[in-house]
């Protein structure tokens, strides 16, 4: 053997092995780019649907979190209330506190922006201007809740984690109408034929990967975690806790006060232990690694079943509504694609027969298409020859079909009837006078428009007249600098909130607590109200329970109680409850503490005025007392104790009044 073959037979010989490393190399790096992508899949991807769909749930949560405070807002948020603007500055409740509703003094102003505020979450529901809407909405909602931090509970803080989170997610690309926008400038039809044409889609339908994603699956599974392995009292562990409950009359709803009095404490144990349980699962079911989608929607279904029972029951202001919409970003798409194609196979297509050379019926036409889910309705090209001067609907029952003119109510309903939505909006059509007054303002309305329109353009053959330009290299580039910053600000918002996180639980080791932590990251807690302590009712409920009662006496002698607009009631045991919403019993419950003290000579010029805010002139006081009237709830089967009597202030000569009535005038 030469040489050379020599020198080819070791060059072999070696190479062996290194072509072994090589492959072994390979396959590490597919493995590796394997799991990469089954971690974004399974962890960092969602629907545009579901973005959608949340986007609307959370924007009725928004809507009804500052209508129910709509009766209240002159009490606790206005300078006619107990708590002024000028002394919350001089005194804060909290550090690094900042809020909107601070430049607003009267009652009238903070109805003001309070409206403002209802507007911001109206435009989110619809999908307007998505992404500034959904900043606005984070900054009311923590404006509106740093108002008054002493009304603050978890669903507060759960709120503003969503609005937090989720203002790094595409909320309107799907049921928006600035995805019916920008689906409108982008392809415009102007042919029968390019109406029917699905093989492009009109709106995304491509899946959403983003950081924010594995952030809110992580953060909520957090709470549910924290919540159950703080819970160790002994009411959780001998099953009793849902029984003290029921006893918070300031905060049991009717419901809850007139199942009280019918649920025995076997199912008072099985109740208890069950939110044990739901809570482990859902928590489980939300970072579960495999058979996720399924899972995830076993955990809403548990989500709905535990929180719904505690709304019934207690009102916690928003937080149950806040735990539930959330899920609905984990919808896969296989529900999405199986209800699209079970709507069509249920109620058929419908055929629009319209004429292409007017442009008014072009413009319903392209609506009408991008407002139904797809494939369920096809456009016709109206004959000439044809006795109908306008566009109509038919539609087909079995072998019986049935055309109904465009402007008459009873063809909206046949388009629509594939859209829950839009079926449920228009439900109001079934009445007849709805729909004559309709008929008579729809076809109005076309035939002016029909007047104004001009005719339509000819379509260019085969033209799907698409109308805007790739984007440029620079828009691009743009894009991906905004999207660069927005996760370096989120990854700010997770290492703070994570180590607020470590240093709240007290289920996490002390060796695992940072000791301190730069000051931004504080700031980026408490500014919006982040806090990451997850022990409602842990480790027990409360065992106590009180109201406020003011002993008052107006200029004529009568006894009144502004708090509950009648005569002062020291009943502890109500059949009924108390009867307040969440904002006046935390009021209750927080302002006779020894911390709260400072803020006493505001709720005693409240009381002194509160005749001129409700416009009562007659229910003046002259002179009252404060008292805070508690009792410590007895176990099951326990007899109640005397309730406690503590007086907090008063104004006025009360002692005239009682030397009048007699010694037994006040209870």
């Amino acid at each position: 053997m030469n040489s050379e073959s020599e020198a080819g037979a070791t060059d072999g010989s070696r190479g062996r092995p290194r072509l072994k490393r090589q492959r072994a190399s390979t396959q590490a790096a597919h493995t590796g780019r394997g799991l990469w992508a089954w971690c974004l899949e399974t962890y960092a991807t969602v629907d545009p649907r579901s973005l959608g769909l949340f986007r609307i749930l959370f924007a009725l949560v928004l809507l009804h979190d500052v209508g129910r405070r709509w009766p209240d807002l002159a009490d606790h948020y206005s300078n006619a209330g107990w708590l002024t603007n000028h002394f919350l500055l001089y005194r804060p409740m909290s550090d690094h506190l900042f809020s909107l509703y601070l430049a607003f003094s009267t009652p009238s102003e903070v109805h003001v922006i309070a409206a403002f505020h209802l507007a911001v979450n109206f435009f989110l529901l619809i999908g307007w201007r998505t992404r500034l809407m959904q900043c606005l909405a984070f900054v009311l909602i923590v404006s509106l809740n740093s108002r008054n931090i002493m009304l603050e509970n978890g669903g507060f803080v759960v709120m503003h984690l969503i609005a937090l989170w989720t203002m790094f997610l595409p909320l309107g690309q799907r049921f928006s109408v600035d995805a019916l926008l920008l689906s409108l400038a982008q392809r415009r039809e102007t042919s029968v034929e390019a109406l029917n044409d699905a093989r492009e889609p009109r709106f995304r339908t491509g899946p959403v990967v983003a950081l924010a994603v594995p952030v809110i699956i992580l953060q909520f599974a957090c709470i549910y975690y924290f919540n159950v392995v703080h819970k160790t009292g002994s009411a959780w562990r001998d099953g009793s806790a849902v029984y003290y409950f029921f006893a918070q009359d300031r905060m049991v709803t009717w419901f809850g006060a007139w199942a009280r009095q019918h649920v025995n404490l076997d199912f008072v144990r099985i109740v208890t232990w069950s939110t044990l349980v739901i809570e482990s699962l859902v928590a489980l079911c939300l970072v579960s690694p495999v058979y996720t989608k399924r899972a995830r929607m076993i955990g809403w279904a548990l989500v709905l079943c535990l929180h719904f029972g505690i709304d019934v029951v207690v009102q916690l202001g928003p937080f149950s509504y806040a735990m539930f919409v959330i899920h609905a970003i984990f919808i896969p798409r296989e529900f999405w694609d199986f209800w699209r194609r079970r709507t069509v196979e249920k109620h058929g297509v419908r055929v629009l027969w319209l004429d292409p050379s007017s442009a008014l019926e072009m413009r319903l036409a392209r609506l009408v298409q991008r407002s139904l889910p797809s494939g369920s309705v096809r456009f016709g090209e109206r004959n000439a020859a044809e006795s109908r001067a306008e566009p109509y609907v038919t539609s087909g029952a079995g072998t019986e079909t049935r055309s109904e003119p465009l402007r008459r109510s009873r063809a909206l309903l046949a388009l629509a009837r594939p859209s829950w939505p839009l079926r449920l909006g228009l439900s109001w059509l079934a009445l007849p006078s709805c729909q004559r007054l309709l008929d008579r303002v729809l076809g109005s309305v076309l035939e002016q428009r029909a007047r104004q329109a001009p005719p339509a353009r000819a379509a260019d053959e085969g033209a799907q007249g698409r109308g805007e330009a790739p984007p440029t290299a620079r828009a691009l580039a743009i894009a991906r600098l905004r999207r660069a910053a927005g996760n370096v600000v989120l990854a700010c918002f997770v290492a703070a909130c994570a180590s607020q996180m470590l240093m709240e639980n007290r289920a996490i080791p002390e060796a695992l607590k940072p000791k301190s932590r730069p000051e931004w990251m504080t700031a980026l807690v408490v500014y919006p109200r982040l806090f990451q302590g997850w022990s409602m009712f842990a480790p027990d409920p409360p065992r106590d329970d009180g109201k406020v009662v003011v002993e008052g006496r107006t200029k004529d002698g009568r006894r009144f109680d502004p708090l509950s607009q009648g005569v002062p009631d020291y009943d502890l045991n109500p059949t009924q409850g108390f009867e307040m919403n969440q904002l006046w019993g935390d009021f209750h419950r927080r302002i006779w503490q020894h911390r709260f003290r400072s803020y006493w000579n505001g709720f005693r010029d409240y009381l002194r005025n509160h005749h001129e805010l409700t416009g009562h002139p007659e229910n003046e006081l002259a002179a009252f007392e404060v008292y805070y009237i508690s009792e410590v709830v007895p176990p099951p089967g326990g007899q109640r104790a005397a309730p406690k009597k503590d007086h907090l202030f008063s104004w006025g000569n009360m002692r005239r009044f009682d030397a009048a009535s007699g010694p037994n005038s006040t209870p």
